[in-house]
């Protein structure tokens, strides 16, 4: 047989968190003399410290009013803390408000009188002067409800309720702003924490006040407050109600402020870990007796509103007290409709028989019974649990995102931090965020990009290129790896906006920070978002030979990404390791196709134009390299070293090779070792940045006999394109510099310039880079013409891209604004790509001294002796470099299909079997 300890335990846990709650009976005990009270009691004594529990002893209280205040006012023993629970009390601010507004009836003004025919107190409920009064009592009650510590703990409590709602929505909010921007500002996160902290204040005052439950007054049917009725009015109508009514409502109100300290709120609320229910022990044993009328009053309510309150009540009864049965709904015909409406109210309530009777023993129940709370405490300890982590979770949760979002620049998809720049795919979402770019130059002209590749995106079919550049550099108009930046946005931004056909061109901007710092990872981004996106299909840029291309060129070949270089000129740029069995010193990738002349083919033009056109008439020419040694430099120390061995090969006696380094450091020690030697010529080996500096030392030192010749390479143009007056200035220097592309080379009207070179020649991007301007032009023409090439109404692959590019050959030139390209068939070099020395003008100005390669198929092969031969055998030795060919695929074979390439360049294939993979 169960113990009834047991079976009382079993009543008062509350089943599990995602489970109803249960109704819980009246048990009323009757016995013999004292038997039935000493018997609830022994019943309860096990839980007594361990929930929200009273005992009330019969004639303890006179009125209801003072038995209900004793349960459930401020004082109420419901109301007392229970110790091990881990959680607040049961709190009555229903209750206590009713009785509140009723002891004002016995508080009058002072000389007010009670109870006395024509008494003014309490004043009529339409009474302004009544309202007004009980309205600044309600104040003066709010204020004193809570003080001293408790007031404290009180407030502490509902801080940390409203917190564990308001804070997560605040992070919501920040979160949903978008969070603060590494470069935007705070604005997102302080809206989130005027959320947090607004919402968190304004639902603890409502609490702490009882505005937040006060109004169940208007929906319960005893004394119902009226719609839009002010709280002090109501309160008034109270204080004049009858005591009949005023004791079912607080009845009403004790069961209603009970069932809110169970419910179980959306919002968190200590509700949520209460195991135990709490419990009334009531001597109700004498007719007529308060507590009686309580049970009584009880079962009333609850029958007539259906609100159960998670109450146990073991109520001591005379063994005269009538069982009792659920009222019938009764009534005449003609009240048909108005017994059924009420039937159907009383069946939602679904109210069960709530009286559960049983006979005391006549050995009353030991009350030695040790009551199992490991799991209400478990669930007590959970309900803190989930508020620390509602409270704290967010927050976290919100900096570990915020971290996510830093690490990617304002959370981009394909964009990583590195120290101060955001290097990757920077528009793969959408528009570029504002304040990735310290140049604002450089920021309006990818905002212009942004916009055209939205109109790309809203035509439906596009393919995407990948514009792989440095574009976190300084907005500084000497320095070359801005001008040239600045030029290959300006250039494939004209032309993305001039394509209307189908596909449109979307153009996926790759910065690769300073310098290239970061080209390997920005590749490896590329390569990421590739692998998910097939519309991108190519990558052009590398505008300069360093380290960060190179490793950026090995990464994009891994992932057969076909790659159209501009102004990296390096001799062995895009060549690959060799396999450690192999001899030789690596094979050129077959995805990566150059459209600027090598170093080797600058260096040879230089070389013979200075000895035949600048040191002529010297029997004994000598020369001295002066250039920038800066690490991981490659473009400066590898024309460093050609200009070393083209001059010595046409009789220069190279005197010497000077360094600086770093930006221009150590230039004037430099330069005066260079001219302590006398040279007949000065060959700069260095960047555009330092360009100024090194002819203002030149200029200014004892170089041997005058006008002292300055020949440099290529990077310079980007300095004569914006200090061409200054160089002209100069009278003891004269400069000639190698140049890639440009504009000039056309005005002699050798060849009909295309569409692009004619606007130049009017005047267009006058202070441009020409040659990072000319050839990113032909570099995004000559990749989107391809993929016209290759499109069929669907998609094409980027093997499709590369085999299209590749059948640009001797067989089938290409006429670029650049000059005539065509890709070797060992090495995807340009044959006899057009190239000039050009010389800068008292004017500032830059005109033509000797142009070798043809800028038009129209135009007639090169036949002057300086020009002969400019590659050399570099063909040859990519061949003798290269592995052994893959089969060849017959060129019959559609490209949607094939492996991309064509038999003109299958030697400088990989030796991987899946190098023309199309599908990568």
């Amino acid at each position: 047989m169960a113990d009834p300890h047991a079976v009382i335990e079993a009543l008062v846990r509350r089943p599990f968190f995602w489970r109803s709650d249960r109704p819980l009976p009246l048990v009323l005990v009757v016995g013999r003399d004292g038997g039935a009270f000493d018997a609830a009691r022994r019943l309860a004594a096990p839980f007594e410290d361990s929930l929200p529990q009273a005992t009330v002893r019969a004639g303890e209280y006179d009125t209801l009013r003072e038995l209900v205040a004793a349960l459930a006012g401020e004082r109420g023993q419901l109301g007392m803390p229970v110790g091990g629970s881990f959680l607040p009390p049961p709190r009555f601010p229903l209750v206590q408000f009713v009785l509140w507004a009723r002891r004002q009836r016995e508080e009058p003004p002072p000389g007010e009188p009670v109870d006395v025919p024509g008494r003014i107190w309490p004043p009529d409920p339409q009474s302004r002067t009544g309202q007004e009064e009980f309205k600044e009592r309600l104040k003066d009650w709010r204020r004193g409800r809570y003080g001293g510590d408790r007031g404290r703990r009180t407030a502490a409590d509902f801080l940390g309720r409203a917190a564990t709602t308001w804070v997560p929505v605040g992070t919501l909010a920040a979160w949903g702003l978008g969070g603060a921007s590494d470069l935007v500002g705070l604005i997102p996160w302080a809206l989130g924490v005027l959320v947090a902290v607004v919402g968190t204040l304004i639902q603890a005052m409502l609490s702490i006040r009882g505005s937040l439950f006060n109004g169940w007054f208007r929906k319960q049917p005893y004394l119902s407050r009226k719609p839009f009725e002010r709280l002090a009015k109501y309160a008034l109508r109270v204080a004049n109600a009858s005591e009949a009514e005023v004791e079912r409502l607080l009845v009403h109100a004790l069961c209603r402020d009970l069932r809110q300290a169970y419910q179980k709120w959306l919002i968190p609320w200590p509700s949520w870990g209460r195991g135990l229910y709490a419990m009334l022990v009531l001597d109700a044993r004498w007719s007529g007796d308060v507590n009686e009328r309580l049970l009584r009053t009880l079962e009333e309510t609850v029958e007539e509103t259906g609100l159960l309150p998670p109450l146990l009540v073991l109520a001591a009864v005379p063994e005269s007290f009538a069982p009792g049965s659920r009222p019938v709904t009764a009534g005449r015909l003609s009240d048909l409709s108005a017994l059924v409406a009420a039937w159907r109210t009383a069946a939602r309530r679904r109210v069960p028989p709530l009286r559960l009777m049983v006979s005391a023993p006549a050995i009353p129940p030991d009350d030695d019974y040790r009551p199992h709370l490991m799991g209400s405490r478990m669930r007590a300890i959970g309900y803190w649990c989930v508020m620390a982590l509602l409270v704290i979770g967010p927050v976290v949760l919100l900096g570990r995102i915020q971290q996510d979002r830093n690490a990617h620049c304002g959370g981009l998809s394909w964009v990583e931090r590195v120290g101060k720049e955001c290097v990757g795919v920077v528009n793969a979402d959408g528009t570029t965020p504002d304040g990735l770019f310290p140049s604002d130059e450089l920021t309006r002209l990818v905002a212009r990009i942004d916009h055209n590749n939205a109109l790309a995106r809203e035509a439906g079919t596009y393919v995407s290129v990948v514009l792989f550049g440095e574009y976190s550099v300084a907005q500084d108009q000497s320095d070359s790896a801005f001008v040239g930046a600045r030029a290959e946005l300006t250039a494939v931004e004209e032309y993305q906006r001039g394509v209307s056909g189908a596909p449109r061109l979307q153009v996926l901007v790759a910065n690769a920070g300073t310098n290239f710092g970061q080209g390997r990872r920005t590749a490896e981004l590329v390569s990421e978002m590739a692998a998910e996106d097939p519309r991108v299909l190519g990558v052009i840029g590398f505008q300069r030979s360093v380290g960060g291309v190179e490793e950026a060129i090995r990464t994009l070949d891994a992932a057969k990404i076909p790659m159209l270089v501009t102004t990296a000129t390096a001799d062995r740029l895009g060549y690959l390791s060799d396999d450690p069995a192999r001899s030789g010193s690596g094979y050129p990738s077959p995805y990566v196709f150059r459209l600027g002349p090598s170093n080797r083919r600058q260096a040879r033009l230089a070389a013979r134009f200075a000895r035949d056109r600048l040191l002529g008439g010297v029997p004994k020419p000598s020369a001295v390299v002066v250039q920038d040694q800066t690490d991981d430099d490659n473009y400066t120390n590898n024309l460093a070293a050609d200009y070393a061995d083209e001059a010595g090969a046409v009789g220069i006696t190279v005197g010497d090779r000077v360094a600086y380094k770093d930006r221009g450091t150590g230039m004037d020690l430099a330069v005066s070792r260079a001219c302590g030697h006398g040279p007949d010529l000065l060959l700069y080996a260095g960047r555009a940045a330092d360009f100024l500096d090194f002819l203002r030392y030149v200029e200014g030192k004892d170089c041997g006999k005058e006008p002292i010749k300055v020949l440099a390479g290529d990077d310079v143009i980007k300095a004569v394109a914006n200090s061409g007056a200054v160089i002209g200035d100069y009278r003891r220097v004269q400069v000639y510099y190698a140049a890639l592309a440009s504009r000039e080379l056309w005005r002699d009207g050798a060849a009909a310039p295309t569409g692009f070179v004619q606007s130049l020649l009017s005047g267009r991007h006058a202070k441009e880079s020409d040659d990072n301007l000319i050839l990113s032009y032909d570099a995004v023409k000559l990749f989107y013409e391809r993929v016209n090439a290759a499109y069929r109404g669907g998609l094409p692959s980027r093997g499709d891209v590369l085999y299209q590019i590749s059948l640009v050959s001797p067989r089938d030139r290409w006429n670029g604004s650049g000059g005539v390209i065509s890709f070797g068939a060992a090495a995807h070099e340009p044959e006899n790509k057009t190239i000039a020395i050009l010389k800068v003008n008292d004017s500032g100005r830059s005109e033509v001294a000797e142009r070798c390669g043809r800028l038009a198929t129209t135009e007639p092969e090169d036949t002057k002796e300086i020009c002969r031969n400019l590659d050399g055998d570099a063909g040859e030795r990519a061949a003798r470099n290269a592995p052994a060919a893959v089969s060849s695929v017959s060129p019959s074979v559609s490209p949607s299909v094939s492996p991309s390439v064509s038999p003109s360049v299958s030697p400088s294939v990989s030796p991987r079997k899946d190098a023309a993979d199309p599908g990568r």
